[in-house]
């Protein structure tokens, strides 16, 4: 089990007191604690009562008991339903109120026996991703890092299916042609991504790169193809857009789901449909960078504290965790920073969390490819518990 310190669980259950919700737009409870969220001069943006600043895009997030999801369509007020993810035990429902009617539907929801919990869909404005820095200081303790094992196994049985939640995919390099692409869809504008559309090779394009070396660097013979991809484009960070890109990887029944973003607060409902989709669905592994921001990954990226994830630091070339690489007990595992990509005729060099997330992200399918389970896995790699 990853552990927190007192503190910090105190906080983030809400058992140290939150600044005074008085006089709060909205409010909503994540893990206990109460959120507040208070209006600002700029339009749709809010500030709060855990210091960050939210966007609201004025829709609503429920979690339902099973057999009520279909129960709010006619609900005075609303506009529209839809469905975002259907867990074990209950589902996650996204709410679009009428025109000026969000707060009074949103007192609606909060009122509904059925309804387990109400939350605005939002997105945090100060995201904390994907950005480089040196770590301050030199009074920091670390627990030797638990290295990830580079392995081979004498058979491949089978690829095992990744999903990739990130934004820019462009499969028409040659690098990622050992991958059958199964789909790629656009978690933000919900539908699927049309074959020949252009497209700009971003930050997920460099993940599947990594991944595609990995494996391509792994003894596997006689297969056509490495792995399976389900790339999912989601570049706003809604958290409505999180949870379906999440709900599609799993409905696609990925091994793996690996994402690169760095969120400095996580919605419980979005952990809920990470964690039912690691108990209760077909997926082994949900992969994360720790993030570069030099900082304890507990803190300051919050996907890292929902049990069951792994989460991946960085390693500089003399094995020492990476200056940049954010650090602490809830990263799993340490991985190489820098990777060598094929662009053209160039030999390029990728650094980050990302980047060694994704090798992970490699090594893992790898050995699922060999039959190791998920345990065998953590086992094999001395993972820290």
């Amino acid at each position: 089990m990853k552990v927190i310190s007192i503190f910090f669980l105190l906080l983030h259950f809400g058992i140290i007191a939150a600044d005074n919700a008085e006089g709060a737009y909205v409010s909503f409870k994540n893990y206990g604690r109460d959120v507040a969220l208070f209006t600002s001069e700029t339009a749709n943006i809010y500030t709060s009562n855990i210091g960050q600043e939210f966007y609201l895009n004025h829709k609503i997030i429920i979690q339902v008991e099973k057999g009520y999801k279909d129960k709010f369509t006619h609900l005075t007020g609303v506009f529209q339903t839809q469905l975002l993810s259907e867990l074990s035990n209950s589902d996650i429902v996204l709410i679009s109120p009428k025109k000026g009617q969000f707060l009074t539907v949103y007192k609606r929801l909060e009122n509904i026996s059925s309804v387990e919990a109400v939350q605005p869909d939002y997105a945090i404005v100060k995201k904390h991703h994907r950005t480089s820095k040196a770590r301050k200081g030199v009074n920091i303790h670390f627990k030797p890092p638990n290295r990830l094992q580079n392995s081979q196994c004498e058979v491949s049985i089978s690829p095992t299916r990744i999903a990739i939640i990130d934004d820019g995919f462009d499969f028409s390099s040659t690098a990622l042609s050992p991958f059958n692409v199964l789909l790629e869809y656009d978690a933000d504008r919900q539908e699927v991504m049309i074959a020949d559309t252009t497209r700009v090779a971003g930050h997920g394009t460099m993940v599947a790169s990594v991944i595609a070396s990995q494996l391509n660097s792994k003894p596997i013979s006689k297969m056509s193809h490495v792995a399976e991809v389900v790339a999912i484009q989601q570049a706003s960070t809604l958290n409505s857009a999180m949870i379906l890109a999440f709900s599609v990887a799993q409905k696609m029944n990925a091994d793996i789901v690996n994402s690169s973003w760095t969120l400095p607060f996580v919605s419980q409902l979005l952990a809920s449909v990470i964690d039912d989709g690691l108990l209760h669905g077909d997926v082994s592994f949900v992969i994360v960078s720790a993030g570069n921001h030099a900082q304890d990954a507990c803190i300051s990226n919050k996907l890292s504290v929902i049990e069951g994830v792994t989460t991946i630091g960085a390693l500089s070339k003399d094995g020492s965790i990476a200056p940049f690489s954010n650090y602490g007990n809830c990263v799993d595992y340490y991985a190489p920073s820098t990777a060598l990509l094929q662009k053209q005729n160039k030999r390029i060099a990728v650094s980050g969390t990302s980047s060694a997330a994704a090798m992970a992200t490699g090594e893992f399918s790898y050995l699922l490819s060999c039959g190791l389970s998920n345990n065998d896995i953590e086992i094999k790699n001395n993972k820290l518990k």
